[in-house]
C-alpha cells in the first residue's frame, strides 16, 4: 500500500517509494560519492545563506549550506525515487546540505 504525505506522491512526481534500499548500502554509496566530490561554485541567496555546490565528475550532485569538510559528513534521512536517492548531509547532528546519489 503506498504511503502519502510531503515525502510521498504519485509515481514519477515528487517522492515515491519505489523500493527499499538498506541504510548501510546508502551510507556506503554516500562515502564513495563524497570521496570523489569537490566543492564547486558558491553563492549567497537573498536571505544571506551561502550555498556551495557539491561536484562529482563535472556534475553538480548536491549543495551544502555551511563551510564543512565533505569527508566529515554523515547520512541523515534519505528518500528513494525514480531518479536516485536524495539524502540529507549531517554534521554534528545538524543538516548542512543535500545530495543526490545514483543507485
Amino acid at each position: 500500500m503506498p504511503r502519502w504525505g510531503w515525502k510521498f506522491g504519485p509515481k514519477h512526481c515528487c517522492y515515491y517509494i519505489a523500493e527499499s534500499v538498506p541504510r548501510e548500502q546508502v551510507e556506503a554509496k554516500l562515502k564513495e560519492t563524497l570521496s570523489k566530490a569537490l566543492k564547486g561554485h558558491s553563492w549567497t541567496n537573498p536571505w544571506g545563506v551561502k550555498h556551495t555546490e557539491i561536484v562529482v565528475e563535472n556534475e553538480v550532485v548536491g549543495t551544502i549550506w555551511e563551510d564543512v569538510d565533505l569527508s566529515n559528513l554523515s547520512l541523515g534521512a534519505y528518500w528513494v525515487g525514480p531518479w536516485g536517492i536524495k539524502a540529507e548531509l549531517v554534521k554534528d547532528g545538524r543538516i548542512v546540505g543535500m545530495i543526490w546519489l545514483k543507485p
